[in-house]
């Protein structure tokens, strides 16, 4: 049977990857998790080790941050020594990624191509890079100087991505809305990544248990109307007025009688910083990733926030709700233009 192997460093790509890899029946998959800090806890890996409806056959987990240059050197060599032996064990026809930037992804291309395995590399969207674009990547820094120093260093199997999921590595791109992605996406081979899969089963099992960890129950999200999702505080800071009207949407909600939840920004200073306990709104955990409660909200729930990934995320996830986004003057005017496009609606806040 064909080798598959998913390379997922979020929650965002193991979901897609898990999706993906149900449809594929006729395919093993295999799971790396990457790009996480080294001697850190990582429980989602022992959680999708553990997850009974796994559409995968083995799970791993490959650090790839770590401190200090000599450490780095050391540690980045002993990775690429993993990343060869599991190439050369698998020989898989196709490797999926969310970020063709990824060191890992490359090599492992670059090593299954010198065994001719003939892979084909497809890439997972990500969010809003899939449709903005990276503008760094044609910039001269990363064009010229990340690319000639990433070939001296690592070798010239190295390619340069004009954007994320545009490299010559890529063939394949799984898109949540394949008409709106960036024109340099649009030479590949385009696939409409399904929205079901998100909510089946084995999905729903996974993130009930994402939110256990936390100490929350999912049935908690059952009774809610609307679901604020809250940029981090220093954006409040900057501009009290914007805090001042969304306090002032929040409030109407209450007295209109809904059931109004908030879910802060996790790297907040504290766990109520807008006092919305005190108005009556619920506070959910901020710790846990939103992906996990998408697919547990009742479908009378509204979802709203500023103009963010978080609700491109949203309406990717869970199409059938209505999102809406907080506009201001001073906003990307792009992905307001993408938000209309997906159905976003948009409020003057």
């Amino acid at each position: 049977m064909t080798n598959t192997v998913y390379f997922a460093s979020t929650i965002l790509h193991l979901y897609a990857a898990a999706v993906i890899a149900a449809e594929r029946t006729d395919e093993q998959a295999h799971l790396v998790f990457i790009d996480q800090p080294e001697e850190r806890e990582f429980p989602l890996y022992t959680l999708v080790q553990d997850w009974p409806q796994s559409p995968f056959t083995s799970v791993q987990l490959f650090y790839g941050r770590f401190k200090g240059l000599g450490n780095k050197l050391k540690k980045r060599k002993l990775l690429f020594t993993k990343l060869e032996a599991l190439i050369n064990r698998l020989r898989p026809a196709n490797l999926f990624v969310g970020n063709d930037r990824r060191i890992e992804f490359q090599y492992s291309m670059h090593i299954a191509d010198s065994l001719g395995c003939k892979p084909v590399g497809h890439y997972m969207d990500e969010g809003t890079f899939t449709y903005m674009g990276r503008k760094a990547s044609s910039g001269f820094g990363d064009k010229v100087l990340d690319n000639l120093a990433k070939k001296l260093s690592y070798g010239f199997w190295w390619k340069n991505p004009p954007t994320v999921g545009g490299s010559d590595w890529i063939q394949y791109v799984y898109a949540a809305f394949p008409e709106h992605i960036h024109p340099l996406l649009k030479n590949k081979h385009i696939v409409q990544l399904s929205a079901s899969g998100f909510t089946a089963p084995p999905l729903l099992a996974l993130s009930s248990q994402l939110m256990e960890q936390h100490g929350f129950d999912p049935r908690q999200l059952q009774p809610l109307d609307v679901l604020f999702t809250l940029p981090h505080e220093s954006l409040f800071e900057k501009d009290p007025a914007y805090k001042q009207r969304i306090m002032a949407i929040l409030q109407q909600m209450i007295r209109d009688g809904k059931q109004v939840a908030a879910k802060y920004h996790p790297r907040n200073s504290g766990p109520d910083v807008l006092h919305l306990q005190a108005e009556g709104v619920t506070l959910l955990p901020a710790g846990i990733s939103f992906e996990a409660m998408l697919p547990h909200l009742p479908n009378q729930c509204e979802i709203w926030g500023d103009v963010s990934s978080t609700l491109l995320i949203a309406k990717w996830l869970r199409p059938e709700l209505v999102v809406c986004s907080l506009q201001q003057d001073n906003q990307q005017q792009a992905l307001v233009h993408l938000f209309k496009k997906i159905d976003v609606k948009m409020k003057q806040a």
